[in-house]
């Protein structure tokens, strides 16, 4: 599978920065780098908001093919020690997360890396894409982290090699 099948830009932040992606709250996305991460050298680090409320990234993925069904894959991480009892991540493409939802898995892994998937069929040629990354805690004052890494969108196409 070439790279080009991916229709996420920056899908292991391996450039160093966020963008294309971007963060709802200022300050909330860090890139870091080091062994902690997935594949390569760096990762996301997503804060979650106070009050058990998510932080989400986002990317426009251009050039889709409508009514072809796309595969998402996510790696993420609730580091140790957390001060949650869980973190969830949610997925979803357009602006609405219940018609557009992709995947969401609740992580208890801390330290773990846990693959999220789900499948996608785009309408548009151009979508969003957001990930959500939100924790639960009895103390509402605190805030989580999520590390995201290895995000990938690909067609069915391009999955089987007939791109």
């Amino acid at each position: 599978m070439s790279l080009s099948c991916n229709a996420v830009s920056n899908p292991s932040f391996e450039t160093g920065i966020l963008a294309p992606w971007h963060p709802s709250a200022i300050n909330v996305a860090k890139i870091n780098n080091g062994a902690i991460a997935y594949s390569g050298d760096y990762y996301l680090d997503l804060q979650t908001a106070v009050g058990n409320r998510g932080n989400t990234i986002s990317q426009g993925l251009r050039n889709l093919k409508p009514h072809m069904e796309y595969k998402f894959s996510v790696q993420a991480q609730v580091p140790s020690p957390s001060g949650s009892e869980y973190c969830s991540v949610y997925v979803y493409m357009g602006r609405n997360a219940t018609i557009g939802s992709i995947a969401s898995a609740q992580l208890f892994n801390f330290g773990e890396w846990t693959e999220v998937t789900g499948s996608y069929v785009p309408k548009r040629e151009n979508d969003i894409l957001s990930i959500v990354a939100a924790c639960d805690s009895e103390d509402s004052s605190v805030t989580g982290h999520i590390l995201f890494d290895d995000i990938s969108f690909i067609g069915d196409d391009c999955a089987y090699g007939l791109v």
